[in-house]
């Protein structure tokens, strides 16, 4: 049996599809955080951008050591 997760995990990503609806997607970002994750990341593949959300909201950049744009390389 599995057991769920005991804390948050310190990144979450959501990646964007058609059917999501962001406000949706932003609104999981923050309970991530609230949760206990470090950060939550809205990734758009198509326009190659992240939304990056940490616990005093939106983010300019990440705390982590990833170089984003990389991640569309």
């Amino acid at each position: 049996e599995e057991m769920p997760l005991s804390s948050a995990p310190e990144l979450c990503v959501e990646i964007v599809s058609a059917s999501n609806a962001l406000p949706k997607l932003r609104e999981k970002a923050m309970a991530y955080v609230i949760a206990g994750a470090v950060e939550a990341w809205i990734v758009y593949p198509q326009s190659r951008q992240v939304e990056i959300y940490g616990r005093e909201g939106r983010r300019d950049a990440t705390s982590f050591a990833v170089d984003i744009a990389a991640l569309f390389a």
